[in-house]
């Protein structure tokens, strides 16, 4: 198994996260020194395009600008419109993440300019305030002295809606970007999510093993890890098509989601293969839990389609295996998938771990 790294590497050597929200602030910031310095049109297309190779998230597309620009060439509108069409356009969280992106630094400029703006008001009004502080003492009557009062009157009404405009244009942008978090959130969390069956991913299961190895060594504790795959999964789909595939994995991961708690994850780490992992589960616990969830899956009615067309029996096979000081998530993995095979070469629809033979 390789663990996956849920982000890239720009120049400078620094780990881009799509998910982290100062990597977007920092790529975004890079993304627009780019387009500055080799003077591109800072359009929604050419942005997308400096803002994948500032963050180093597509190689091909990197390997093509990078020899461009080692060329001397600049990077004209049509190029940006080729290289987007051709390594953006099918990457959908790619262009998320850039479009939260330019929405971020379209934001913090907002800011940046209001509060210049209040600067300067500021200043104005300071200046203002020493002239008239100055002009106090010499006045020579109360027609000079109420002429003062009244343009102190007219400075500060001018400062005070000045205050309010930037008041009003700092609530507006925190709310914009109040709501850019709350969206950079939600896209964390589809990131990490199978869009098909609404378990955790591939990445999410990494990041979650890894995670639960360190709290295991840390408290001297141990925990489980079950491998599962459909029996004969591929029948499915060439008799029955890939609609009916796709209702028997949903159907297949919600009894796994039903019968695990709160602490245990299901994850989807490729086609009909899923994987849980139980913390603070014994392996006696850990294959009875396997036993029954097998049972129900041969037991249950999988229904095909919205007309609830009946598919034949389906079953299932299990590998389980128990954590041991020193084991790699590599070696967890391969362990619970050694045992997976030996289910399907002891007849299928049964459970394996370290338990049996």
């Amino acid at each position: 198994m390789q663990i996956s790294c849920p982000g890239s590497e720009d120049a400078a050597g620094l780990s881009f996260d799509p998910r982290n929200k100062q990597d977007i602030y920092r790529v975004a910031a890079e993304t627009m020194e780019l387009i500055h310095l080799h003077s591109a049109l800072p359009d929604p297309v050419s942005y997308a395009v400096w803002f994948a190779f500032a963050a180093k998230s597509n190689d091909a597309l990197v390997e093509t600008v990078s020899k461009k620009l080692a060329k001397g060439q600049s990077l004209s509108s049509f190029d940006a419109a080729e290289i987007y069409a051709a390594f953006l356009e099918s990457d959908p969280a790619s262009s998320i993440s850039q479009k939260i992106g330019t929405r971020f630094e379209d934001s913090l400029t907002e800011v940046s300019e209001l509060i210049v703006e209040g600067s300067k008001n500021n200043k104005s009004f300071r200046a203002t305030l020493d002239a008239l502080g100055q002009r106090i003492p010499n006045a020579g009557s109360a027609v000079e002295i109420d002429a003062i009062v009244s343009r102190l009157v007219v400075e500060n009404e001018k400062m005070s809606q000045a205050m309010h405009v930037l008041d009003k244009g700092l609530a507006e942008s925190q709310a914009r970007i109040q709501r850019l978090n709350a969206e950079l959130d939600e896209m964390q969390k589809l990131s990490l999510r199978d869009p098909l069956t609404e378990v955790a991913n591939r990445r999410a299961f990494d990041s979650f093993l890894a995670t639960t190895i360190k709290h295991s060594i840390a408290s001297h504790s141990s925990f489980c890890l079950a491998m599962t795959d459909i029996d004969h999964f591929k029948r499915v789909n060439d008799t029955l098509g890939h609609q009916s595939g796709d209702a028997v994995l949903k159907a297949f991961s919600d009894v796994l989601q039903k019968n695990t708690k709160g602490k245990d994850l299901v994850a989807r780490c490729g086609g009909e293969e899923f994987a849980i992992i139980l913390p603070q589960t014994s392996i006696v616990a850990a294959h009875n839990l396997m036993v029954k969830i097998a049972s129900e899956i041969r037991e249950a009615r999988f229904l095909a389609n919205v007309d609830h067309d009946r598919i034949g029996r389906i079953t299932a096979s299990f590998g389980v295996c128990e954590y041991k000081p020193g084991l790699s998530a590599d070696d967890l993995f391969e362990r619970a998938d050694s045992r997976l095979y030996s289910a399907k070469r002891s007849g299928r629809d049964c459970v394996r771990s370290d338990m049996t033979p």
